[in-house]
């Protein structure tokens, strides 16, 4: 799920609140309680919450829904003065940072487990590296075993031209450095194309 506030996060599933499994944003900490966690929470600090979680004067929020991309209402929880967002859809809970403890407070709940949470961000998925396919890997072969004979020819088309005259006992073909040039030209063409 990613998170409704940053745009780039992903929320990261934890066990930390007492064993209930939250997610947990790794940017900004807020934490996403789906339907019915948030008073399990609460009950776990101590005994039964007497509040009702249900939002107070509720009005659109703007935020989508991490579970079901609906737009969240936004309204007071437990008190008008401490305005969280809440999904009517689905009915999770998402409180930002320092919210759950504010919710404890209102509710005089003492216990219970720490509600600071701290995640990483996972690691990003690598792609594995598709496998060239055995005839793919054929032709670059052959390619590079072209551009290197190409290269050989050419090679001794230089040396031929660029010896003194009557020292090589052959002269220089221009036909054949040209198309000793061309094959290196095509073998590595080849080579780079299939990358």
């Amino acid at each position: 799920m990613d998170c409704p506030k940053c745009a780039s996060e992903t929320l990261v599933e934890t066990p930390v609140l007492g064993n209930i499994p939250l997610d947990v944003c790794p940017g900004c900490k807020g934490i996403w309680f789906d339907k019915g966690e948030l008073e399990a929470l609460l009950k776990r600090s101590q005994g039964a919450a007497a509040a009702s979680l249900e939002l107070i004067s509720p009005k659109p929020g703007g935020l989508a829904c991490p579970r079901c991309k609906a737009a969240m209402a936004r309204g007071g929880l437990v008190n008008p003065l401490l305005v969280v967002d809440k999904c009517e859809s689905c009915g999770g809970v998402w409180l930002d940072p320092r919210e759950l403890d504010l919710v404890k407070k209102l509710l005089g709940l003492t216990g219970g487990p720490d509600t600071r949470v701290e995640v990483a961000r996972p690691a990003a998925r690598q792609e594995p590296a598709a496998k060239a396919a055995p005839g793919l890997t054929a032709l670059k072969y052959v390619a590079g075993l072209a551009a290197l004979a190409g290269l050989a020819g050419f090679s001794y088309e230089m040396y031929l031209y660029l010896s003194p005259s009557g020292l090589a006992g052959q002269a220089p073909s221009p036909s054949l450095a040209g198309g000793s040039a061309a094959l290196v030209a095509a073998g590595v063409f080849v080579m780079n194309w299939f990358d």
